[in-house]
């Protein structure tokens, strides 16, 4: 019987995902993000029943614990998510001009 190795989650994943929910600007954004996350915790989820079950038919590139570690983290992660604030475009002023400390113009 053949055995299909699975795809490794990659190691910079949730950071990826910390970086965009920092960059939300619109609710298009946040909706994106945020099935990016929910799919990429579909996987780790599936990755665990699989070594759960011991599958004759895939190999898990990974532990149970980094796997959870990864489902843990990318929790947070959603929780952020939705979280994040959304100016609506009538609220954002036009020019947002940074001046330095201490200056008065």
């Amino acid at each position: 019987m053949f055995k299909k190795k699975l795809k490794k989650i990659p190691a910079d994943l949730v950071s990826y995902i910390q970086i965009e929910t920092e960059a939300i600007k619109d609710a298009n954004d946040k909706m994106m993000i945020s099935s990016y996350c929910l799919g990429k915790l579909e996987l780790v989820n599936w990755y665990l029943e699989l070594l759960a079950v011991g599958s004759e038919k895939y190999i898990v590139p990974q532990s149970k614990a980094h796997l959870e570690t990864i489902r843990d983290q990318l929790l947070a992660c959603h929780k952020a998510i939705m979280a994040a604030k959304i100016m609506k475009p009538g609220d954002r002023p036009l020019l947002d001009i940074k001046y330095p400390k201490g200056y008065e113009g």
